[in-house]
């Protein structure tokens, strides 16, 4: 026999309303740590209760429309469910919470398992429980639910994916790419420790350029993703930072320097459309905005954090995004250059650039995140972080990384794609159209050795 982490019960049907109320109990505790796995408003975790109540859960033999449409072994599946809950259920909407968290008495009457005995658990007043309305996209999934069906699940919240229709232009479609490019295909010596950690659209979206550890340069037009420039940019860079001119199709690479060294020199530069090397002034900063009127580098403040540079449209302005030690792993700005992203190990802070203040922020964002890119008009910021399965997932000792896209006026993530390789980094270009994505296998043969790909997502996830 599994054992149940949650109990179930069928408060209510609506059909009319397409709408269904859930009661779900916690029933698996460590009363000896006092653990327990809360209930979340996971469109994964409530598909799995339809499809349950659809296939005889309950106690009946009753063969609903859900369990015929989708079997066992797709159930199973949690990249589907994640990807494919929101074309059964519209939306949750968490009512109300009993016992949570449980006082100390609580905790001494507690067992750490409870079974569903004719409908119902012993102690069920006492049982961490909510209540959830769950609204469905057809009736046909509510056809074999009856008020007071009650059983236990070995369901658990996943993470499902809830974008809407109104998402879906400004989103990039992270399971169709439009291509993947290469770019050491056409590399010649040694490629050891050699690796792609930076990807920059030109300002107006007509090239993408890509710059490596060991100083190898490859820009591609972006009409049909052709290469156009596969050069050296000289020395070996460390960490090289890949940023265009202002308005130009020219792009420069220098390395990252240390905190407070904004003038950092030596910097290359490439004049795309003359196809040669410039002598041009030198580009301040590790990242500017697209109009090039606010640009950061780090401080020595030692909270990790970095400062507005000064600029002809703008003075130097101290930033400290966390007030303590958080440091900023990448950064981006809005398309227009009305806000700021900093992200943290683990938080996301806005940042208003005509201020340097901190204006909003998202809090335990994930347990790690490595990339950001914001869109043009920064409603949307896609983040590659840690993987969230790594709770339900054998993951192994090399854990991959996730791309998921925050819609940024609520603060929630609305798509997420779980995948096979790190990534390094991402850009958005100007125009919206694309997410370019440097991504990096994760396996020790061929972490680092000229292996990092390009894939570029289109905008619109498909919805058939």
């Amino acid at each position: 026999m599994s054992t149940d982490i949650y109990g179930v019960r069928v408060v209510s049907v609506s059909p009319q309303e397409l709408q269904v109320r859930f009661q779900v109990f916690v029933v698996y505790y460590d009363t000896e740590v006092r653990t327990y796995s809360p209930v979340s408003d996971d469109l994964g975790f409530f598909f799995h209760l339809l499809w349950e109540g659809a296939s005889g859960y309950c106690g009946t033999h009753r063969d609903g429309p859900l369990s015929k449409l989708v079997n066992v072994h797709t159930l199973g599946n949690h990249a589907w469910v994640d990807a494919n809950a929101r074309r059964f259920i519209s939306g949750v909407e968490h009512v109300a919470t009993r016992n949570h968290p449980p006082t100390d008495e609580q905790w001494g009457r507690l067992s750490d398992f409870y079974y569903e005995r004719g409908g119902a658990w012993k102690d069920e007043d006492l049982l961490v429980q909510s209540t959830y309305d769950v609204r469905v996209t057809d009736r046909r999934w509510l056809e074999p639910l009856r008020v007071g069906d009650a059983w236990g699940t070995t369901a658990f919240p996943l993470n499902a994916d809830t974008w809407t229709a109104g998402d879906a232009p400004h989103i990039p479609d992270l399971e169709r790419p439009a291509v993947t490019l290469r770019p050491f295909t056409t590399a010649t010596g040694d490629l050891k420790y050699d690796h792609l950690a930076q990807v920059a659209f030109s300002d107006d979206g007509s090239y993408l350029a890509t710059a490596s550890d060991q100083g190898r340069v490859w820009v591609y037009d972006t009409t049909d993703w052709t290469e156009v420039v596969h050069t050296s940019a000289g020395d070996v860079w460390d960490a090289p930072v890949t940023m265009w001119v202002p308005g130009e199709h020219v792009l420069t690479v220098k390395s990252s320097g240390e905190p407070g060294d904004s003038g950092i020199r030596p910097q290359w530069a490439f004049d795309v459309d003359a196809r040669r090397e410039v002598e041009i002034p030198f580009q301040e900063g590790h990242l500017r905005s697209r109009d090039g009127a606010y640009r950061i580098g780090p401080n020595e403040t030692g909270d990790g954090s970095y400062d507005l540079l000064p600029t002809e449209r703008s003075p130097h302005r101290h930033m400290s995004h966390a007030g303590h030690w958080d440091p900023v792993q990448c950064a981006d700005f809005a398309g227009d250059g009305s806000r700021l992203f900093l992200a943290a190990e683990e938080n996301i802070y806005v940042v208003d650039p005509a201020t340097g203040e901190v204006v909003d922020r998202v809090a335990d964002a994930s347990d790690r995140l490595y990339s950001l890119a914001s869109n043009p008009d920064g409603g949307y910021v896609a983040v590659g972080s840690a993987s969230r399965k790594l709770g339900y997932l054998s993951l192994g000792k090399t854990p991959p990384h996730e791309i998921c896209v925050w819609r940024m006026a609520d603060k929630k993530i609305v798509l997420g794609r779980h995948l096979k390789t790190y990534v390094n980094g991402l850009a958005w270009s100007p125009d919206g159209r694309w997410l370019a994505a440097a991504l990096e296998p994760t396996a020790m043969g061929s972490f680092n050795r000229g292996r990092t790909e390009l894939v570029i997502f289109p905008m619109g996830p498909a919805d058939e």
